[in-house]
């Protein structure tokens, strides 16, 4: 078996190579190596441009010897399956959201709790400080490593029956909600019927009737074009969504020091530019997406945060109250 497939293999296991006398673990160095970074955004959405910038500087700073080729629209597979093949090592990379995340790491569900932050820069303090470390930490004893915290944003609610002004208008909706307790704790509480869909198959569900609508950031509704079987949207903010890129811990750590930093380096910087660049697009998305006919209308929040608060109750007693009081404490 080749060398390279050999250390790769080794790597995925967790596994030592044993070289021929005399050489030393600097040969991995005059390696190239071809990594798979998988996502759920289409070719259009602002996932495959920060991941294509990602692959093409981690390219120039290695000096060609780690390659990352990007694949959209859960082309590489669904997320659920690459997260997990990116614990166990049967697959390289994933730009994922921290809701299939806390399928198997349960306090990464925090960031999906409720109103619970302010607004973008609240999200890049806690992320990029000592709340994202503590949460990375938990990632890493699983078998993967945080690359970076990138950006989803905040997410807003359409469906083809009314505009959602109150609490009261989502009662007894039929609501596509991601893979996630909180989501659905969230909506349920809300009085909606919360109903989890893998989001490749979202489309055709609001197509059919199978839901009345979902909720998902401006980008989103337009590349997917949900405004094609959606009337309203509503703006109305209610969780935030991060997107981890994750990589298998046992591959990294196979790659030279220096290639590892450049990875993570890269992964961390790219954070905050990917929020900045959502701030910019989503302004111009809702435009787009009212001369495409949907009617979009501003939400007094205060009514759904009041609402809401069992939620935040309810997982305090889940996860200890340090991480969330953390969070609200970030200034």
């Amino acid at each position: 078996m080749p060398k390279k497939i050999v250390s790769r293999l080794a790597a995925a296991l967790g596994l030592a190579v044993l070289l021929p006398l005399g050489q030393s673990a600097a040969f991995a160095a005059d390696e190239v190596f071809n990594l798979r970074l998988g996502h759920t955004g289409s070719p259009e959405h602002h996932f495959q441009k920060m991941s294509e910038r990602y692959a093409r500087l981690v390219d120039e700073r290695t000096g060609g010897k780690v390659k990352i080729t990007v694949y959209p629209s859960d082309s590489l597979g669904k997320q659920v399956e690459l997260v997990e093949g990116t614990f166990i090592g049967t697959n390289d990379m994933v730009l994922t959201s921290d809701a299939v995340l806390s399928n198997t790491v349960r306090e990464a569900g925090i960031i999906n709790l409720p109103f619970l932050f302010r607004d973008s820069n609240h999200v890049r303090k806690v992320l990029d400080g000592e709340v994202g470390a503590e949460l990375s930490k938990k990632v890493e004893q699983q078998g993967a490593v945080v690359v970076g915290w990138w950006e989803n944003g905040f997410r807003h609610i359409t469906n083809s029956k009314q505009p959602i002004t109150s609490p009261d208008d989502l009662k007894g909706m039929k609501l596509r909600v991601p893979e996630g307790p909180i989501f659905v704790d969230t909506f349920r509480t809300l009085g909606a019927n919360a109903t989890p869909i893998a989001f490749t198959e979202l489309y055709s569900a609001l197509q059919l009737g199978v839901v009345d609508g979902q909720e998902n950031p401006p980008a989103h509704i337009l590349t997917q074009k949900f405004y094609e079987v959606q009337k309203y949207a509503s703006k109305t903010g209610h969780i935030y969504l991060s997107s981890p890129v994750l990589i298998n811990k046992a591959l990294l750590e196979g790659m030279p020091a220096d290639y590892q930093k450049v990875l993570l380096d890269t992964g961390k910087e790219l954070a905050a530019e990917h929020t900045q660049l959502v701030l910019d697009e989503e302004a111009a998305q809702w435009q787009e997406i009212e001369k495409l006919g949907m009617q979009a209308n501003e939400v007094d929040k205060a009514p759904f945060i009041d609402a809401t608060k069992p939620v935040i109750a309810k997982y305090r007693e889940v996860f200890g109250p340090d991480l969330i009081d953390a969070i609200i404490a970030t200034k």
